[in-house]
């Protein structure tokens, strides 16, 4: 149905099968996974007064991020006037910019941008390398050579992420042999309960004799599912369910 197919798109699993009394359980991870917006849309400008040049661009662009489950929302502009007319501070995470747009640069368009949302990621697209100097003097992702190829795209990425912010992890305290354990939400992959001991299975296991409501409790809301009365698994460590 729509829902797996969208469940599936976004790559929060890697197979997915739906058989007899699993149904009610699948569909109601289904919802909280797509509620849960695991993947967050990316939102991306590409300002190009060349048509072709523009298509091609948003095709790569496509072709990239489909190819590796990325909710993303493209906008395209045929002048820097047009972009920064719709342009706010927080509405995009990443501008491509041609280096020449009718009479402007991009450059210069960069500035602008940059000027009103510190945040906002950009690379250069040109015919020539005249300019890429400029570029990385504003610290522009990459400075790409006309046509935009797979392996260029695929560096403005790589460079993205390593510049996002990395958030600290939160942490959870537990009593395990009588000591105070500190463990990061991050590295939990699942909670079981064995023998009225409830299992933390992290980077090392971590045994303790708190209850898995109350630890549960403990865990970043909307994170962790209580498959059975005996497990409370992350949604991100989901891989399969039959």
């Amino acid at each position: 149905n729509n829902r797996e197919a969208e469940f599936a798109r976004r790559g929060l699993i890697a197979e997915v099968k739906d058989k007899g009394k699993s149904d009610c359980t699948n569909s109601i991870l289904y919802d909280m996974l797509l509620q849960k917006g695991t993947v967050r849309t990316l939102r991306i400008a590409i300002v190009e007064d060349d048509e072709k040049d523009r298509e091609h661009l948003r095709s790569v662009v496509d072709a990239y991020t489909g190819s590796r489950g990325m909710a993303v929302q493209i906008d395209t502009f045929s002048s820097g006037e047009d972009f920064m007319r719709a342009f706010e501070p927080e509405k995009y995470e990443l501008a491509f910019f041609d280096n020449y747009i009718g009479s402007g640069l991009g450059i210069e368009l960069a500035r602008s941008a940059r000027a009103l949302d510190e945040k906002l990621e950009f690379a250069f697209v040109s015919m020539s390398p005249e300019f890429a100097d400029s570029g990385f003097e504003v610290r522009a992702l990459h400075y790409i050579i006309k046509p935009a190829t797979p392996d260029a795209i695929a560096k403005v990425f790589d460079r993205l992420w390593s510049r996002a912010p990395k958030a600290e992890s939160p942490m959870i305290e537990v009593v395990s042999d009588y000591q105070p354990v500190l463990i990061p939400v991050r590295s939990i992959r699942y909670v079981s309960v064995e023998d009225k001991t409830c299992i933390i299975h992290a980077q090392k296991d971590v045994h303790t004799y708190m209850r898995l409501e109350k630890l549960i409790e403990l865990l970043p809301p909307g994170e962790f599912v209580r498959t059975h009365r005996s497990y409370a698994v992350r949604l991100g460590s989901i891989q399969a369910m039959h």
